[in-house]
């Protein structure tokens, strides 16, 4: 499975089949992502893993975190932040669009 996730693999996460969440928040010094994980009860492996990424984040760090998220997204069957993205986009389109006919309607009954 981890061949669909690439980023997620290129970060060391071969079992993405066992991911339950994750997590992005900002410390102190920077951007923090953590992944938890289902084991089984006495397993060796880690319950959850953390990334840092700098918060004056570069251009590649930023194209990592962003598909690392957005495979994240796609693994645990979320709406992906571009999906999410362009939905509200969308919704704050149709309200400019109705608060500019209000004031077209406004002015023309000024006007007249």
């Amino acid at each position: 499975m981890s061949q669909t996730y690439p980023t997620l693999t290129a970060m060391g996460i071969e079992d993405t089949d066992c991911i339950s969440r994750f997590r992005l928040r900002d410390a102190e010094q920077h951007k923090e992502l953590k992944i938890w994980f289902e084991r089984d009860a006495g397993s060796c492996q880690p319950a959850s893993l953390k990334f840092s990424f700098p918060l004056a984040i570069d251009r590649e760090q930023a194209r990592t975190l962003d598909a690392a998220i957005e495979e994240l997204e796609q693994l645990l069957g979320r709406e992906s932040s571009r999906e999410r993205l362009l939905l509200e986009l969308g919704r704050f389109e149709q309200v400019m669009n109705d608060k500019m006919t209000e004031l077209r309607q406004r002015m023309s009954r000024l006007a007249g």
